[in-house]
């Protein structure tokens, strides 16, 4: 019978994609199709094995009139661009619902049996793990490709876990009776179809899974009856549109995964009466934007993760009701800008993650209500300045993630206000001067990383507040070495164990001085050679060789410098 249903299948499948092309065809396409679209509508079309043979039947009638009509003529004209028609797109779907519910009535079904003592001693004798204490039952990666049908099920089971498994879909009536069920596994197999009343009697499931599928759709009435559900795990399957009300009457939500599928919308119905749910994740989709009225008062909602779509466009309003929220990620994303309103009323942010984006400005009012966030991602984004004042209202910062971004300069007051930041990180950016004061202001400062940016030298000074800095990584910049350097050799000769994994900080040049670790020269290695230098002498390090049976003090230097300009001037007379 199953070869025979495949073989069949694949026919349609086969000749629909090419087929109703006549009148009569269509004509017959037309009203069953309406008919089933009608009975679908209105809810009543739960199809049962013999409604399926029924529909199946009149599509039969259909390829035989139109084998009889027309399989000549299309065996001339056929072609590769039949495929892609609205008409054969709209058959294969149909044939592969037909198909999906044949295989779901055809599904075995284990025995759910009375919860005496008996029937559980029974269980334990199943081909799968069966636990009366924690009234619990397990076939774990056992390979199974439909349910044992030896195998029964006391009715007051209270865990089931099929996971890691081969199940593509299960019969309508697997969990019928099971109305003490609170968890219920179904992740790691390969499911493409769930009846729309699978879990119909799960009146006291708390957590479901079903990550780690082939789900293309799901009905819109698949968790009604779902009404204590606090965990819902639908996450890496291939869901794209989602019924507007599917967790219409599961209102006890706490969390809910819809990470790594294909979601295009996220509609503002979707979660409209989901009071109490707190972690929401719609990472790894493909939503384009993010409109108004979406999270419209999910007060209770404290984690949110939209990171990994194509996001552009978020409505000024969409967090404006989350005063409870905590942490906000909205990482690799196409964002562009930061408006003053976007993060308004999130008092209780502690995390936002807005790196790898396209952010090139920020509003200067932007996080003046963020008073209780302690860690901010900004890395990997177009920003070339910080506007003034943008820290002054997050003091609770602690740590700055500013790497991968367009700054040249550091000013005096750009991070005025994070007097408990604690990590900044500022590498792989272009940097090439740092203002003296620059990091007055982080008194509490313990990690710093300015590598692999455009710096020849640090201003006197520059790391003189940092009393609490235990780490800093410099390397991968062209320090200079001459004197402008002298600050930083000194520091990090007193300070060597304070080098970030012990990178080193290496000298771009000038001249043989190139190749050279900044903390290994001296003061004569780096300044003695700069009046020679104006003299047009020889160059620093040959000098210093020279110098080993002639000591030449600064003295000399000045003494030559001024008989240079005497000779010159004598000459220009």
């Amino acid at each position: 019978m199953g070869v025979r249903r495949i073989l069949v299948l694949k026919l349609l499948l086969f000749l629909f994609s090419y087929g109703l092309t006549d009148q009569t065809s269509r004509e017959r396409y037309e009203f069953d199709d309406n008919k089933y679209a009608k009975s679908q509508q209105n809810n009543s079309c739960k199809l049962n094995a013999c409604e399926v043979l029924n529909y199946l039947s009149k599509q039969l009638l259909t390829v035989k009139a139109f084998i009889d009509s027309d399989f000549e003529r299309w065996l001339k004209v056929s072609s590769a661009d039949t495929f892609i028609s609205p008409i054969n797109v709209a058959m294969v779907n149909r044939v592969r619902q037909i198909e999906n519910r044949l295989r779901s009535i055809e599904q075995p079904v284990w025995r759910l049996v009375s919860a005496s003592q008996n029937e559980w001693n029974r269980c334990t004798s199943g081909i799968c793990r069966c636990s009366p204490e924690t009234k619990s039952f397990t076939c774990w990666n056992a390979n199974f490709v439909s349910l044992p049908v030896s195998q029964v099920i006391p009715m007051n089971m209270e865990s089931i876990d099929l996971s890691r498994n081969q199940f593509s879909t299960f019969h309508k009536d697997t969990f019928r009776g099971l109305t003490l069920l609170k968890e219920l596994d179904l992740s790691n197999n390969i499911l493409n179809f769930i009846p729309a009343n699978l879990f119909q009697d799960l009146d006291s499931l708390l957590q479901l899974r079903l990550q780690n599928n082939n789900l293309e759709n799901l009905d819109s009435v698949t968790f009604w009856k779902l009404r204590n559900l606090n965990l819902i795990d639908v996450s890496k399957n291939l869901l794209s549109d989602l019924p507007t009300n599917l967790f219409g009457h599961s209102q006890r939500l706490i969390v809910i995964n819809l990470s790594q599928n294909k979601i295009l919308h996220f509609s503002p119905e979707l979660l409209r009466d989901q009071l109490v749910l707190e972690d929401l994740d719609l990472s790894r989709n493909e939503i384009l934007e993010l409109k108004s009225g979406c999270l419209k008062n999910l007060k209770s909602l404290k984690m949110i993760d939209f990171s990994f779509n194509f996001i552009s466009s978020i409505s000024d309003d969409f967090f404006s009701d989350l005063k409870n929220l905590r942490s906000l990620i909205l990482h690799n994303n196409r964002i562009s800008s930061v408006s003053k309103e976007l993060l308004k009323n999130l008092k209780s942010l502690i995390t936002l993650d807005l790196s790898t984006n396209r952010i090139s400005k920020i509003d200067e009012n932007a996080f003046s209500d963020l008073k209780k966030l302690r860690e901010l991602l900004l890395g990997q984004n177009n920003l070339s300045d910080i506007p003034d004042g943008l820290f002054n209202n997050v003091n609770s910062l602690i740590s700055l993630n500013l790497f991968s971004n367009n700054f040249t300069t550091i000013e005096s007051n750009d991070f005025q206000g994070l007097i408990n930041l604690e990590k900044l990180m500022l590498n792989n950016n272009i940097l090439k001067n740092m203002e003296d004061d620059a990091f007055t202001p982080l008194g509490n400062l313990e990690k710093l990383r300015i590598d692999s940016n455009k710096l020849q030298y640090l201003q006197n000074g520059a790391f003189s507040s940092l009393k609490k800095l235990v780490a800093v990584k410099l390397d991968k910049n062209p320090w200079h070495c001459d004197c402008k350097v002298l600050y930083l050799a000194r520091w990090i000769r007193e300070f060597s164990g304070k080098l970030w994994d012990g990178q080193v900080a290496v000298c771009r040049g000038p001249g043989s001085l190139g190749g050279h670790e900044v903390g290994l020269l001296r003061y004569d290695d780096l300044c003695e050679g700069q009046w020679a230098s104006m003299l047009s002498l020889s160059p620093r390090l040959p000098l210093r060789k020279h110098r080993i049976m002639t000591h030449m003090n600064y003295t000399t230097y000045f003494d030559l410098y001024l008989k240079h300009i005497y000779t010159t001037t004598i000459r220009s007379d």
